[in-house]
């Protein structure tokens, strides 16, 4: 704040001091042009005072006659008449006259004065008669003078001064003396004083005002300048970061997407023959620590693997880029230190290796890293390199993530598959090439049907492709969707078909993907196949995993409560392998919760698997939902599933997965072992 009012301060000194230099030199120019003007007026006064007693010498000489002389002393009294007369009278100004001769006698007169004896021994020796004006300040007092000299101009006036000193001293035309009228312009000074000090506060009113006015004027200038000054900043500002943004993550400050291609295109370009190296990396279980820690602590995971990859980036002359959420790139050069994809795979796994403080949590960076080089792919496109260095990272994660791969002979031939795949999955799913399998559930007190999950099945060119395999195409080419409403579409046709053939209500389940809620359409979807296949909505169940219910919590929430009003049954799959929280379990009252195989598979021998099984079990009751147990293989495991008073189970115990005409033959044979 200090240095901000300094400069304000200063300006209102200097402006003050302005002012009061100006009213100075005003009045100061009042006074000096009074005063000058009152010595040319008394200079004028004092000429005319000489003027007039000249006349009236001249006159008085010729009614003497001629050759009559005039005495000195009478032309002195003429003097002192008229300085005294009201012609020249002033109240303020009083004008004095004498007549001292040459050599200073004359009159009985004497100058005391030597500067001016001398001027009228100058006079009489230069023969120069021209009057001499002067002002000059005298014991204190400011003094006008006029000194004429006094010419001898007729004999008489010779003879008499003659006479006087009984010498022949003076001759026509000499001076024999002066007349010195003075004028005390003291009191013009200090009336002219006054008047000037009068005109200075006058003056420096008016100037302060015009200052202060001024001042303000400038001010608003200066604020208006400075705010114009702090927009275009303003302006530039934003649209630098408007540019920046334009290529650049906002979060930590990397290169974004449409930077990066700009720069792999570039490269492929500028090195035509030399590889160009890729590497994409994923943050292994993100979500994780959002849930646990904190968005904050999320932001913070990100920023640091974002330096982390700028190091590596800066030393080998690529680029490291975020490409949205927690999905990274790196390109580098090839070079001595980093020469191949799979140098550049284990610096990258290197620099994660070491954790990181935020706050009071170590956090230790976890990473899948798929690598592609363009001297292994087909053609040295930017598509290309971009779709190897991914299907390098799918096989990362399948590998069981924080690991790198590099794209290989494999890899490439899993790529042409799943293109292939791809490419023939759609038609599959239009023209009922994929087909629905059936697998049964049962209870496990009575060992009845509780009906039956519908599951995806597709033989391609006589191969059964693994659901594994082409679900996960699906979603990745976005057809999830309409394979999920297929498979529900074909297991309502089957409850339907069961109905009208024996009368038996069988009820279904099946899976529904993330892309429904995101798409809007769930509620839409299930009531047109509601509608074509006439399936009773109570017998029918769909299945969500917990990541759909958490990144679509309100659109879920709502989707339920519709579906709830038609009958519709709402399972929560796999419950216990993802991030659980107990308050979306209390709000969305799952009608049915499903546990996954992984309490299953070691129940019988491993006590804190049983441990957490029965406490899930008991939550799920205290809950209100129905249980249903996936993964049950053994007898044993089915009786301690029983013990723990759990619902449902299904498994390879109970059945495979049967196509629909093995699905009615199961179920007749259950109605005969029920006879």
């Amino acid at each position: 704040m200090a240095e901000t009012h300094q400069p304000r301060s200063r300006l209102g000194v200097s402006n003050y001091v302005f002012a009061v230099l100006g009213a100075m030199m005003f009045a100061a120019a009042i006074f000096i042009i009074t005063v000058l003007e009152d010595m040319r007026i008394e200079r004028k006064q004092r000429s005319q005072l000489i003027s007039m007693t000249n006349s009236f010498v001249s006159v008085f000489a010729q009614n003497r006659g001629e050759n009559a002389p005039v005495p000195a002393t009478f032309r002195r009294l003429g003097i002192e008449h008229f300085s005294n007369s009201n012609i020249m009278d002033n109240s303020e100004t009083r004008t004095t006259v004498r007549m001292p001769g040459l050599p200073g006698l004359e009159l009985a007169t004497v100058e005391q004065n030597e500067r001016l004896r001398q001027i009228i021994r100058d006079f009489q020796e230069t023969g120069n008669f021209v009057p001499i004006e002067e002002h000059r300040l005298e014991s204190g007092r400011l003094i006008g003078r006029t000194i004429y000299p006094s010419v001898a101009n007729n004999q008489s006036c010779v003879e008499c001064h003659n006479r006087i000193f009984d010498s022949e001293i003076f001759k026509l035309d000499d001076v024999m003396g002066a007349f010195i009228v003075e004028s005390d312009l003291s009191p013009h000074a200090l009336r002219n004083l006054k008047y000037a000090i009068g005109a200075f506060f006058v003056a420096l009113a008016g100037f302060l005002m015009l200052t202060s006015r001024e001042r303000k004027r400038m001010k608003e200038i200066v604020l208006g300048l400075r705010a114009r000054v702090r927009l275009e900043k303003l302006k530039r500002e934003a649209e630098e970061r408007e540019v920046f943004l334009r290529s650049h993550d906002s979060l930590t400050g990397l290169p974004n997407r449409a930077m990066l291609m700009d720069r792999l295109d570039k490269d492929m370009v500028a090195s035509k023959h030399a590889p160009v190296i890729l590497a994409l990396v994923d943050v292994d279980d993100f979500k994780l620590v959002n849930d646990e820690l904190g968005h904050a602590a999320g932001d913070a995971l990100l920023i640091e693997i974002a330096n982390r990859l700028q190091h590596i980036a800066k030393s080998a002359n690529g680029l490291a880029a975020r490409l949205g959420g927690d999905e990274f790139a790196v390109t580098i050069e090839p070079s001595d230190d980093m020469a191949s994809p799979n140098a550049l795979g284990a610096a990258l796994k290197a620099i994660f290796a070491e954790n990181f403080q935020f706050e009071h949590n170590r956090i230790q960076p976890k990473c899948s890293i798929g690598i592609s080089c363009t001297s292994d792919i087909i053609g040295r496109s930017r598509s290309e390199l971009l779709k190897a260095a991914d299907s390098a990272l799918y096989e990362a994660k399948a590998k069981g993530k924080n690991t790198f791969q590099v794209f290989n002979e494999e890899i490439k031939e899993s790529i042409v598959r799943r293109d292939h795949l791809a490419a023939r999955l759609p038609t599959a799913i239009r023209t009922g090439e994929i087909s629905v399998a059936l697998q049964p559930k049962l209870c496990l007190e009575t060992g009845t049907l509780a009906g039956f999950e519908a599951l995806a099945r597709w033989t391609c060119d006589g191969e059964r492709i693994a659901p594994i395999e082409f679900v996960g195409i699906a979603e990745t080419i976005g057809i999830i969707r309409e394979l999920d409403l297929a498979v529900l579409k074909a297991a309502a046709e089957f409850s339907v078909g069961e109905k009208n053939r024996n009368g038996r209500e069988v009820p279904i389940s099946a899976n529904i993907c993330a892309l429904h809620f995101r798409a809007g359409s769930l509620i839409a979807d299930v009531e047109r196949i509601l509608n074509l296949t006439g399936l009773d909505p109570k017998l029918l169940t769909l299945e969500i995993t917990e990541s759909v219910v958490v990144e679509n919590w309100d659109r879920a929430l709502k989707t339920f409560e519709a579906l709830r009003r038609w009958g519709v049954r709402i399972s929560l799959d796999d419950f216990g392998t993802g991030y659980s929280s107990l308050s979306y379990l209390r709000s969305l009252k799952f009608e049915e919760i499903k546990i996954d195989r992984e309490f299953v598979v070691d129940i019988a021998t491993n006590p804190d698997t049983k441990f957490i099984f029965d406490n899930i079990v008991n939550l799920a009751h205290g809950l209100g939902s129905t249980i249903v147990v996936e993964g049950i293989e053994t007898e044993v495991q089915a009786r301690i599933v029983k013990a723990a008073n759990a619902c449902v189970g299904q498994g390879y115990l109970f059945g495979r997965p049967f196509s629909v005409e093995q699905a009615k033959t199961f179920m007749s044979a259950l109605d005969r072992m029920a006879a």
